[in-house]
């Protein structure tokens, strides 16, 4: 190539870590594969300064969009009403798209963006020929709402005409988010299964958690902003007086409420050892040092803590999708994990049940499984298919000197 190819990934970002930890894997994985790789993330999560910077990788922030519990939707800047937010990423993410054209572009899950807003992109991505991919989580919700939601927003037909190929980032034998559509074969034939996206670093496994007890529990509810139920969960559990044979680290996340933050960490100092953490932006560390672990069953806390093959109890959410209930509940079929629903665990006495029998597990030998962790090396080598198809293609077309 005469020039760097440049890629855009896109996460709309209301709610949680996932898509912007998702992006920054790929992007990371790609620039480290290709020298003449150029990465732009968008997102609207407002933590590109909390992560790692690199010189092929550049964050593009657009106004950021919050998502209430019950699935709506409202802006993230005062003054502004929803509408404006979403007219204002509209007009950022097109600005983009046509200042700097992209070779591929990938979209995090919303094909249309949230509220449309890659509709402008969209049509400058296409007058330019540039590569459409939909990356879409192993799991996405129950087949009969997410068709109900696809339907209602349009995105049958953007998956017919608007994207060339569909990466799912995960297994065909852990779970099939796209069955149960009716969607036509034809769009089922641009579906690939990358496995699950998980990259591990010498880095992460040389660097010991300063400052933490030895052997403990991690409690980690990732983005933060639905993870009360679960901490709250596990202090109640603390607190009954059941005893509990392990210290607990507590990783709050950055949309926490400040609040509530400060109340985990006052009930934690009356506990002897709880200790609780701000964000971190790598989490592997608290991870890898970890005895076992206690979450939500997030994409990407899934990914890290079944990859490393870790003890794990996952307290699901189950709204306002079902996504990680289905996820753990799999997981736990194929014996990755143990899960208690946030009802049970809502019952100190049945929290702590199921803690003790996470530190029995912990003391096994690690399960022997078949977790497909090649996801990241598996998008290199079709990234680097897809420009090398577009080289080819633009050969075709110059003509000769």
């Amino acid at each position: 190539m005469n020039q760097a190819a440049h890629l855009i990934l896109y996460g709309h970002d209301t709610f949680g870590l996932g898509h912007i930890r998702r992006n920054r894997k790929i992007a990371s994985a790609l620039v480290d594969c290709y020298g003449d790789i150029r990465v732009t993330i968008i997102t609207g999560s407002g933590l590109s300064g909390e992560y790692a910077s690199h010189p092929r990788i550049d964050y593009v922030e657009i106004p950021p969009v919050e998502k209430l519990p019950d699935g709506r939707y409202q802006s993230g800047e005062g003054g502004l009403s929803y509408a404006e937010t979403i007219a204002a990423r509209t007009q950022a993410i097109g600005a983009l798209a046509q200042s700097q054209p992209a070779d591929i572009f990938i979209a995090d899950k919303e094909p249309l963006g949230l509220g449309g807003e890659l509709s402008v992109a969209i049509k400058h991505f296409k007058a330019s020929g540039t590569t459409m991919v939909l990356g879409l989580r192993d799991v996405l919700d129950e087949a009969v709402q997410l068709k109900k939601e696809w339907q209602k927003k349009g995105y049958f037909g953007a998956l017919d005409n608007l994207y060339d190929q569909i990466w799912i980032y995960g297994s065909e034998q852990f779970y099939k988010p796209l069955e149960g559509l009716g969607l036509p074969e034809h769009v089922l034939e641009k579906c690939q299964y990358t496995g699950f996206l998980y990259q591990p670093n010498l880095e992460f496994d040389l660097t010991p958690a300063m400052g933490l007890p030895k052997d403990y529990l991690l409690v980690t509810t990732g983005g933060g902003g639905d993870g009360d139920p679960l901490m709250d969960a596990v202090l109640n559990a603390y607190e009954n007086g059941s005893e509990i044979p392990c210290p607990s680290v507590l990783l709050l996340g950055p949309y926490s409420d400040s609040g509530y933050a400060e109340q985990v960490k006052q009930r934690a100092a009356g506990i002897d050892g709880i200790h609780v953490i701000g964000f971190d932006s790598e989490p592997e560390v608290l991870i890898r040092n970890a005895r076992a672990v206690i979450g939500m069953c997030g994409y990407n806390t899934f990914c890290e803590v079944i990859a490393r093959n870790k003890p794990v109890l996952f307290v699901p959410r189950q709204m306002p999708r079902m996504e990680q209930f289905i996820r753990a509940n799999r997981a736990k079929e194929l014996g990755y994990c143990d899960v208690i629903l946030s009802a049970d665990a809502a019952n100190p006495d049945a929290m702590a049940h199921a803690i003790r029998q996470l530190i029995d597990s912990s003391n096994l030998p690690p399960a022997i499984h078949d977790f497909d962790a090649a996801g990241l090396e598996y998008i290199c080598g079709q990234v680097g298919s897809i420009l090398e198809e577009r080289r080819q293609e633009t050969l075709k077309v110059e003509p000769a000197l």
